[in-house]
Order: structure tokens, then sequence, then C-alpha cells
């Protein structure tokens, strides 16, 4: 029996992992890498099946309420196979003919420039991971395509009508500049989530400051703030703001 899975995050309710861990773009920030959370990843790959992914998303068709849906946060949903293997094509097949939000978070967003055609009929919003722009991300995101492709591709998908959104996270204070990414990007861009660093010790950080987060921080809200642009700050984040 297949159930729908819940979001961890507060800005969605539910979310559809299409590819099983681990992702390809071996982010060292990223927590499933932790030794707490290994595991785990473990089991969800153990367990995972596309036709699992395929049966929530035709669960969501069905669901006469409007929901908020992410694809995906357990992994990317555009690796490089997806070129060719179409599996997260095939899910957006599916939501595009239901009511919810479909929010899409990829660090590729120029493979994911290949389905605006199906995007550009449901409620989707096109949307990509921001860390940092400076050339850390090459160390932070080892094999993730670099970030200012990743904004040239936000663009392409505002001009041809669709919702963009930026997720930035996780913030390192020091390395990330959120500023300098919403001055880049703020243009074309309609929604930004931003969110901290966690397990930063498992991860081979520092921990940082509450101070050190709103120096990071503080400047980028208030641009968002006067272009009247939304922002949400996660949980996490919002603690130490």
């Amino acid at each position: 029996m297949i159930f729908l899975t819940k979001s961890r995050v507060e800005y969605a309710d539910y979310q559809i992992t299409v590819y099983p861990p681990p992702c390809p773009y071996r982010c060292r920030y990223c927590f499933w890498s932790t030794p707490l959370l290994r595991a785990r990843a473990e089991k969800i790959r153990q367990r995972f099946s596309f036709e699992r992914s395929l049966g929530e998303a035709k669960i969501l068709l069905e669901k006469k309420s409007k929901f908020t849906v992410v694809i995906s946060f357990t992994t990317d949903p555009y690796p490089l196979q997806e070129a060719y293997s179409l599996r997260t094509r095939k899910i957006l097949e599916i939501l595009q003919r239901s009511k919810h939000r479909v929010m899409i978070l990829t660090k590729n967003p120029v493979l994911a420039l290949r389905d605006l055609d199906l995007m550009k009929e449901g409620d989707f919003w096109f949307g990509t991971t921001i860390t940092t722009l400076s050339a850390t991300s090459r160390i932070l995101e080892p094999e993730a395509p670099d970030p200012m492709a990743r904004i040239e591709a936000l663009r392409k998908a505002k001009e041809s009508g669709l919702k963009t959104w930026i997720s930035i996270e996780p913030i390192i204070p020091g390395l990330s500049n959120v500023a300098r990414i919403v001055e880049e990007t703020i243009e074309f861009t309609d929604f930004y989530v931003l969110g901290k660093l966690n397990y930063a010790r498992q991860l081979g950080f520092q921990d940082f400051t509450r101070e050190e987060y709103r120096n990071e921080v503080k400047p980028a809200l208030k641009l968002l703030k006067e272009a009247g642009t939304r922002y949400f700050i996660k949980k996490e984040l919002l603690k130490v703001l």
C-alpha cells in the first residue's frame, strides 16, 4: 500500500522523491552524509522504487484539496541520468493534471528547462538551490552545475512565464553572502527560502553564532523587504535571528 510522504519543511505539504539516495552532486553540507542520517539514507535507498513515486503522484492527482508538493528534498530530481530516464518528467506529466502547487527544486535547472512545456500547463514553480556564488561552490558542491548557470536557467524560466524560487540553504556565514545572491536574482525570482546550516560539527564546519547569522542574513532581508519580494525563513534559522 502506498502512502504519501509528508514534507519535512514548513512551506510544503508533501514531497515526492524521484531518485534514491545518494544524490550524485555530492554536496559537502548535505545532511544525508552525517553519520546520524547515513543509515536512514541507506534504508530509503533499499526500499525505494520508482513505482512508489508514480503511485504517490497518482494519489495526489485524485486529491480534491490543493496542496503544495516539492520535488524533491531527499535527492535532486534532475541528475544527469534524467536526460534519458525521464523519471521526473513522468511524475510531472501526472501532476500537470492536478490542482496542486508543485515546487521543483534542483541544482541542475539547465536540464530542467527541457520540461518547460509541461510546467507551463500546471501550477509549477521552477526552483534552484544557491549556497554561494563564490569559487567556494566548487568545494562545497563538487559535482553540481555552476551557480551562475543555475541563475541563468532561472532567468530563462521566468522569461517563459513560470513562477521561480530560490532556496538559499544552507546559509554558511562568511561564505554564502546572501545579499549578493539576492542582488543577482531578485529581478526574476518570486520567492526565497532561507535556511541555516544544520549538523555543522558532524559535517566538519564550526558552530556559527547568532551574531554571525544575523550579520549574514539581515542585509538580504532588507533588500527583500524593500523590493516586496516574498520570502520564508525556516524555523532553525528563525531561532537564531
